[in-house]
C-alpha cells in the first residue's frame, strides 16, 4: 500500500539518513564527508569494510554527532556493506529517506535541498540522482535505466540501437523535469526506510559487487513503486568508467555472473532470446582479457552460475579459483 506522504515545508523537511561503504580509501573518504556533512542530513553511517588503512582510527576521531561508524572484520564488498549501513539507518535512526552513495561520491552542495524540496506522491519509492564526473560530464556507469522488455517499442528500438544501452537518454539530464526510471545505481539513490524495514528488504549480500543496485532497485519497481530521475538532484562521482581487471581479475567473475543476473531478472520470459546478445558481449570481455591468468575459469564459472541462478559461491573461493592466496 503507497505511504502517506506529507508536502515537504520549511518546517517538515523530509529527513535522510546518507549511507556510504568504504574499504582502504581514507582520503578520498576525508573529501567525501567533508561535502556529505555540511548538508543537513539527518545521519550519516559509514560502512567501514575491514580497511586497514587508518580509516577506523580517522573515522574515531571525528566529532560530529551525526556520523555513525560501522567497523566490520570482514570486506562483505559493496553488496554487503550497504545491506548493513541501510539495516542500521532503516532501524537506528530517525529517518524517513536513506540515500546510498561510494566513498569516491559525494552530493553537490544544492542536491539535498533540492531533494527535501521534491514534491513526491505517495506512489514514489525511490527517487535517482543525475550523477556527473568532478569535470562535468554526465556518469556513464551511474545512469539510470528503462526496461526495454515490457514495452514492444522500446524493445524494437533497443534492438536496433548498435551500442544497446539500456540507460535513459543524455537529454533527460538537460530537463527541469523528473523522468520515470526502472532502475538506478547506488550513487545518489534516495528510498523508503519504511520500505527498507518492511517488503523491499536489504540488497542481496551475496551479490558481493555489481548489480546489487540495479537488481534492488527493479525489485523496488516489481513491488508496484515508482522511481524518478531527477535532474537537479546532482552528485559528483570521482572515479573512471573503465573497469580494468589487471590487478583485481577476481572482478571479472562478479560483473559476468551478476550481469546475467539482472539481464534474467529483467527480460523474464524473453531472456531465451536476449542470451545469444548477451554472451557475444561476454565473449567480447573474454576476448579482451584473454591474456589475464585464469580469467578463462574465472568466465566460465561465472557463465553457469549465472545462468543457473547459484550465488552460492563464497568469496574466498573466488579468490582462490583467481589464483589470489
Amino acid at each position: 500500500m503507497p505511504l502517506p506522504q506529507a508536502p515537504a515545508t520549511k518546517q517538515n523537511l523530509r529527513k535522510v539518513t546518507a549511507v556510504i561503504v568504504t574499504c582502504n580509501r581514507l582520503a578520498m573518504l576525508k573529501v567525501v564527508l567533508q561535502h556529505t556533512l555540511s548538508q543537513n542530513f539527518t545521519a550519516v553511517i559509514v560502512v567501514n569494510n575491514a580497511s586497514h588503512d587508518g580509516t577506523q582510527d580517522w573515522l574515531e576521531a571525528q566529532t560530529d554527532p551525526r556520523l555513525h561508524s560501522l567497523h566490520e572484520t570482514v570486506n562483505s564488498g559493496g553488496a554487503g556493506g550497504f545491506a548493513r549501513g541501510m539495516d542500521y539507518a532503516a532501524r537506528q535512526t530517525d529517518c524517513e529517506w536513506i540515500v546510498c552513495f561510494d566513498d569516491d561520491a559525494w552530493p553537490q552542495p544544492e542536491a539535498l535541498h533540492n531533494f527535501q524540496s521534491l514534491p513526491l506522491s505517495s506512489t514514489i519509492g525511490g527517487v535517482a540522482a543525475a550523477v556527473y564526473f568532478p569535470n562535468g560530464t554526465v556518469c556513464d556507469m551511474n545512469r539510470p535505466g528503462l526496461n526495454p522488455f515490457t514495452r514492444v517499442q522500446s524493445l524494437i528500438r533497443f534492438l536496433k540501437n548498435k551500442k544497446r544501452k539500456f540507460a535513459i537518454d543524455l537529454s533527460a539530464y538537460e530537463q527541469n523535469t523528473s523522468v520515470a526510471v526502472d532502475y538506478a545505481s547506488f550513487v545518489g539513490f534516495f528510498v523508503r526506510s519504511e520500505l527498507v524495514r518492511g517488503p523491499l528488504g536489504l540488497p542481496q549480500t551475496e551479490l558481493f559487487i555489481y548489480a546489487d543496485d540495479t537488481l534492488y532497485t527493479w525489485k523496488l519497481r516489481c513491488l508496484g513503486w515508482k522511481i524518478l530521475f531527477v535532474p537537479n538532484i546532482r552528485f559528483y562521482h570521482d572515479c573512471s568508467t573503465t573497469i580494468s581487471f589487471e590487478k583485481n581479475r577476481w572482478k571479472i567473475y562478479y560483473i559476468v555472473r551478476n550481469r546475467i543476473l539482472f539481464y534474467k531478472k529483467i527480460a523474464g520470459w524473453l531472456f531465451p532470446l536476449f542470451a545469444l546478445l548477451l554472451l557475444f558481449s561476454i565473449l567480447k570481455l573474454y576476448w579482451k582479457n584473454r591474456a589475464i591468468p585464469h580469467v578463462q575459469a574465472l568466465i566460465l564459472t561465472a557463465i553457469r552460475d549465472g545462468f543457473c541462478q547459484d550465488t552460492t559461491r563464497k568469496h574466498g573461493d573466488i579468490m582462490t579459483l583467481a589464483g589470489v592466496s
